[in-house]
């Protein structure tokens, strides 16, 4: 049985936990503390900046912490085993059970990829054009990074899904059908956002595909910035 000490350390969060459970899907059940996998895991966990590092002990999830979080997982998973596990692990093994297994490790595989090296933007067209310091300037195409949209909707998981701008929402089709309608919007202007070592999910909107395209194009013909409510109200006042 791993030993922690563990007291005082901050609660693990939803991506942290998310992590955990997919490495025990991977292994079909727990690993012990010398595993090797449990180790990178740990290293990663310490380097993450999930929680501020004056608030950690010197236990921080170490390996015993990271295999005693997976034994908590499957406890969750089958109670009869007797070990404890806590509210937030039994939500994390509810959204993400083993019959979603291969979703888990795609959003665990961008999650391990973001703590590792931030996101910076997520999606730019070729025709927009914004304002800085009273010259127009034209935003090059910048690939999507879909790990924003994976986070934004892994932190929705208890709330419906609806554009902000539109209130669009199927909340009669499954969940991953309702995903597909919907996608990350940045909150911040580009411009503001350039030199940003990350973008935060805060820093994001759900809007509905069309929605999305919408203020883009909107922005880029009006050659200012929109925020999301100036854009409903254009669409309202039309």
């Amino acid at each position: 049985m791993p030993v922690t000490n563990g007291q005082g350390n901050p609660i693990w969060s939803l991506e942290e936990t998310l992590l955990a459970l997919d490495l025990l899907y991977r292994h079909d059940g727990p690993l012990d503390r010398r595993h090797r996998e449990v180790i990178e895991l740990s290293e990663l966990l310490k380097r993450a900046a999930i929680h501020p590092f004056e608030v950690r002990q010197g236990s921080f999830r170490n390996p015993d912490g990271v295999a005693l979080k997976m034994q908590n997982l499957l406890s969750a998973i089958d109670p009869n085993r007797g070990l404890s596990s806590s509210k937030a692990d039994k939500a994390a093994v509810k959204d993400y059970p083993k019959a979603r297994e291969r979703e888990l490790a795609v959003l665990a595989t961008s999650l391990r990829a973001t703590l590792i090296e931030p996101i910076i933007v997520d999606f730019v067209t070729d025709e927009e054009v914004f304002v800085e310091g009273g010259h127009w300037i034209t935003a090059r195409h910048r690939q999507r990074d879909q790990r924003l949209r994976q986070r934004l909707l892994a932190k929705l998981r208890h709330s419906e899904l609806k554009c902000e701008m539109c209130d669009f929402s199927r909340p009669h089709l499954p969940r991953e059908y309702q995903e597909s309608f919907f996608e990350a919007h940045h909150l911040v202007p580009l411009f503001e956002a350039i030199g940003q070592r990350s973008t935060r999910v805060t820093d994001m909107a759900l809007l509905c595909a069309c929605c999305h395209r919408f203020i883009h194009k909107l922005i880029a013909a009006q050659q200012r910035w929109f925020g999301i409510q100036e854009a409903r109200g254009f669409v309202r006042s039309i």
